[in-house]
């Protein structure tokens, strides 16, 4: 049997090993429930560190049970997402330092030209945010949208340079447009423009940086040692016992 952690657990090998089959059969479902705490004791430091994480964010841990034919239970980031950017390629750097993932509005922006090559974009003064902290949805939508960029990025395009479609971006009251380099005074970026009677003003939504680099600040092997080691030994105790009393109880012909 493999426990993976850092903690040392001999004594409960020594013990699994003494008891035989009900020794393994308890060590099966310590793992199983250690694993649940630590899933929640991750989702507690990620309240703790992340400022009003996400629902998503808060969701984003899976864990593999152990079974008897493969005694091991996993904690880990879910790999797999629908239109968003996965768990794991979020949140790894949040874990191992390093560059964050780039995003799918990212992603379709430099295929399209509109952003240099391996930079990042992150909201300015224009961006729309919500609860999170993320800029909404929809202003994303609206501006890939408008910059038609949207095909193979994940988004649903609705502009096709038809009449129609720009009588739609005048009704959304404000036009987008993104600037690769340096022009003026303004800096890479997307801004926004809003048409009023006596002029326009102009505001960026988004600005281009060439890294985003991130320092270890989610200590998940951390706590999950750490619970880990506080929780296994203390829990595989009581299911020992209570495997060795059902297999005395079946033995003795009393098993209720």
């Amino acid at each position: 049997m493999k426990i993976l952690a850092s903690a040392d657990f001999s004594d409960v090998r020594a013990k699994i090993n003494e008891a035989g089959r009900q020794g393994q059969f308890a060590a099966v479902v310590a793992l199983n429930k250690t694993a649940k705490i630590i899933k929640e004791d991750l989702r507690s430091e990620m309240r703790r560190v992340f400022d009003h994480p996400t629902p998503y964010t808060l969701n984003s841990l899976r864990t593999k049970s152990a079974t008897m034919a493969m005694p091991a239970a996993y904690v880990w980031l879910k790999d797999e997402a629908g239109k968003g950017t996965p768990a794991d390629a979020y949140l790894a750097p949040q874990i191992f330092g390093g560059d964050r993932a780039r995003k799918r509005m990212e992603k379709a922006l430099q295929s399209a030209g509109l952003m240099p090559a391996r930079w990042y974009a992150v909201p300015a003064a224009g961006a729309q945010l919500n609860t999170y902290g993320n800029v909404k949805s929809s202003q994303v939508v609206q501006i890939l949208s408008q910059l038609m960029v949207q095909r193979g990025g994940g988004y649903q395009s609705k502009r096709s340079g038809s009449a129609a479609s720009k009588r739609t971006v005048r009704r959304q009251g404000v036009t987008y447009f993104s600037i690769p380099e340096r022009m003026g005074k303004l800096r890479p970026g997307i801004y926004l423009k809003r048409q009023f009677v006596h002029g326009s003003a102009i505001r960026p939504v988004f600005l281009y940086v060439p890294a985003i680099r991130y320092g270890q600040r989610f200590d998940f092997f951390g706590v999950a040692d750490r619970s880990a080691e506080r929780d296994f030994p203390r829990i595989f105790d009581q299911e020992l016992d209570k495997a060795i009393k059902t297999a005395f109880l079946r033995n003795q012909g009393r098993l209720f």
